[in-house]
This record gives C-alpha cells, sequence and structure tokens, in this order.
C-alpha cells in the first residue's frame, strides 16, 4: 500500500513514517509543502495520500480539491488537530475518503488508512454527526433534506440509486468508470447519513423530490411511496 504524508511539521511525518511503515505501509514520500505534495502524489500516484487540513501558505483542502479533480483514483485522509464541523462538512464535499485527527493514536490512523485503501470512507462519528445536522435543510414537505450539499453529479448519481440501478449500470448511464461511481455513491451516503443504498431510497421516497437535475428537469418521488422507475419528470 502506497503512501505519500503531507505536513508542514517535519517531525510529525517522521513520526508517522516510522509507526505507518511497521504497519506495513510503503512510504512513498514526505512532503512539506502542498505544492510538493501534489507534485508527488501526481508523480508517484500512491494509493493514499494522508494530508493535513492546514499549511502556513494555504488550506489543505485547496490540495484535496486539485487531487480529487486530476488524480481522482488516489484516496485522501485529511487530518486535523481536532474535530471542526465546517472543515469535516468541507472536506466530505472536496471528495476526501476520510477525516482523523492528529491525536488518535498512531495505529488506529493506521487502521482508518488499511479501511480507506479496502475501499471504505472513515470518519469521526460524533463529529460526522454534527455534520450531517448541519446538511440538513428544510424540505418541501417540512422534513430535513440536504440535497443542497450534493453536487450535480451526486443528484444523478441518488436517482439512480432511487431507480435501483446497480454500479454496472449507472457506469454505462452516466458514461463514467464503475470506481467514479463507486467513489460518487459513498459521497452520497456519507453526506445523506446513511449506510446504505436501501437507506438513501427511503430517505428520497419520505422526502418526496430528490431535486434539480443537470438538465433543468426535476425529479419527484411521492411522499411515503417505495422506490421504483415509474418516477415523472416535470
Amino acid at each position: 500500500m502506497r503512501l505519500v504524508l503531507a505536513d508542514s511539521h517535519r517531525l510529525v511525518l517522521e513520526s508517522f513514517a516510522v509507526t505507518l511503515t511497521r504497519c506495513g505501509f510503503d512510504l512513498v514520500v514526505l512532503a512539506t509543502s502542498p505544492q510538493e505534495a501534489f507534485d508527488q502524489v501526481a508523480q508517484h500516484r500512491p494509493d493514499i495520500c494522508l494530508l493535513a487540513t492546514n499549511f502556513p501558505t494555504c488550506s489543505g483542502l485547496d490540495v484535496l480539491r486539485e487531487i480529487t479533480l486530476r488524480h481522482p483514483q488516489v484516496k485522501t485522509v485529511m487530518f486535523s488537530a481536532g474535530p471542526d464541523r465546517e472543515l469535516m462538512a468541507a472536506a466530505i464535499e472536496a471528495g476526501a475518503a476520510g477525516f482523523i485527527f492528529r491525536d488518535c493514536h498512531i495505529t488506529d490512523i493506521a487502521r482508518a488508512l488499511h479501511r480507506v485503501c479496502r475501499g471504505e470512507q472513515v470518519f469521526d462519528s460524533a463529529a460526522l454527526n454534527n455534520v450531517d445536522r448541519a446538511f440538513r435543510l428544510s424540505g418541501p414537505d417540512g422534513g430535513d433534506w440536504p440535497r443542497d450539499r450534493l453536487t450535480l453529479r451526486e443528484q444523478e448519481v441518488l436517482m439512480r440509486i432511487a431507480e435501483g440501478e446497480g454500479t454496472r449500470q449507472m457506469a454505462r448511464s452516466l458514461a463514467i468508470a464503475e470506481t467514479t461511481v463507486r467513489r460518487h455513491v459513498q459521497n452520497v451516503l456519507v453526506k445523506l447519513g446513511v449506510h446504505s443504498r436501501l437507506e438513501a431510497s427511503s430517505l428520497i421516497a419520505q422526502a418526496g423530490v430528490l431535486g434539480r437535475l443537470p438538465d433543468g428537469q426535476a425529479v419527484s418521488v411521492a411522499a411515503g411511496r417505495s422506490p421504483s422507475r415509474r418516477y415523472r419528470l416535470r
């Protein structure tokens, strides 16, 4: 498992490097600046980039956005001095695969990275609950609905989840790779605060409306009705 570590504090990096190497990670490089972090990711294409949330010259979120845009196959995990609802929300929005804290034991960090490499997303549950509450907006039926936090592509994916499409079918429909579909699905589940596609479909039915699609059409689902393919485009 190839790993790039990026933080402005060299001692932090070296401490992480010793333990993570013992835990089976292949340390590609230690980067101490945002530009170096991005350049090393671009050059080595690691499995994971463990990226600090803050650098003296810019936010780590800027680096995360560039990595997500240009190298979406690289899973980026942010690490922060402590729980920060707005920062975690921004990291999720920018495509982070995880968000962990500096005060975690290093072996816990190693376990989190292994989970991310297996395709999971790792966020502190208590902090994530706070993020989920921050995401939720009032829906048309008076219930909570976090649709404004979904990108247009994620709304498309959510619609297709509700219609019962699997990963392969979504990839064909949207003309994107299956790995990209899985990443979008994971982002949707995290943003909605649910744990499965079935729960996401149920939430759509309860909310009563999915949201605005890229072509300007809206998908309407009657509240309480089970998801099916019989949706009306208005």
